[in-house]
């Protein structure tokens, strides 16, 4: 696996089990001169860490630099478009009211144009990730859904994987979106399978979240929301899972029986999933060398 592979997947798995209601807002910018915000400093790339923490840390009484208030609470606060002039013309632009839930941006979402949940904006996850209870209030069976297994400081994490049908933030949606399902959070966190279909700024003085739409999936530079870099990581998941079962059948003695009857299913069913995976891939339309 890739560096660049296995910071999308460890990015992903730190969201999983954060609890971003309580911890402070990091903050760094790429090279492209996009700035990141996450809720975990080890989602901060390495070169950017130690300023991002010294940068969060230098704001009196312990407080995060990165402060942010919401609109004026006089009249309800509405998210507001006009068009604006990008490459291949007038382009929507969205601006949206951030709200304060202790050191975080909270925003609600729409899903697959029935639930409204609360979510939290987190740059650093490489996907969204949805609450248990909201998955369960779109009725998404995940009996038959594809998952991804996770190595966290808490210990291994295996979680579901979904595609929704659309996300909406203040008017601007976007469908086929992929996400992971968190069993114990109760905000989702809004990443970048999400923000990758926009030019974002996030004004954290203002309160204001602005997005407008960008030419990425267009020119093919992401397919279904993902990166070239997020689909390897998909694909290198699920190997390591299918290497590590392979090891484990090889230690066991071949008088277990039953043990080797049970990976064997496990082969089966990590078949399956891979077989999932590339029907994602074929729908996205991804390149065959992003799947290596």
């Amino acid at each position: 696996m890739n560096r660049r592979a296995l910071a999308a997947v460890f990015a992903l798995s730190i969201a999983l089990v954060a609890a971003p209601a309580i911890s402070e807002i990091y903050k760094w910018t790429d090279r492209s001169g996009q700035v990141h915000f996450t809720h975990d400093l080890n989602q901060v790339p390495p070169r950017h860490r130690a300023a991002a923490e010294s940068a969060a840390k230098a704001a009196p009484s312990g407080k995060p630099i990165q402060t942010y208030s919401s609109p004026a609470k006089a009249a309800p606060a509405r998210a507001t478009r006009q068009s604006a002039s990008g490459v291949g013309g007038a382009r929507r632009t969205y601006r949206i009211p951030v709200e304060s839930a202790g050191n975080s941006m909270r925003v609600y979402v729409r899903l697959n144009d029935r639930v409204r949940a609360p979510f939290i904006i987190d740059t650093g996850a490489s996907d969204v990730v949805v609450p248990r209870w909201v998955i369960d209030e779109l009725g998404i069976d995940l009996r038959d859904a594809r998952t991804a297994r996770y190595s966290t400081a808490n210990g291994t994490i295996e979680a579901s994987l979904v595609t929704l049908k659309s996300v909406e933030l203040g008017g601007a949606r976007v469908e086929g979106v992929p996400a992971a399902v968190s069993e114990s959070m109760r905000y989702g966190l809004l990443g970048l399978s999400f923000f990758n279909r926009f030019n974002y700024n996030i004004d954290t003085a203002r309160g204001l979240v602005t997005l407008v739409p960008n030419d990425l999936e267009a020119s093919g530079a992401i397919r279904g929301g993902r990166s070239e870099a997020d689909w390897r990581a998909e694909y290198a998941n699920l190997r390591g899972r299918v290497a590590q079962l392979e090891e484990k059948q090889q230690r066991v003695p071949s008088s277990r029986s039953r043990a080797h009857a049970r990976m064997k299913g496990e082969m089966k069913e990590l078949e399956r999933q891979r077989r999932k995976l590339d029907g994602e891939a074929d729908a996205a339309h991804v390149p065959f060398p992003w799947r290596d």
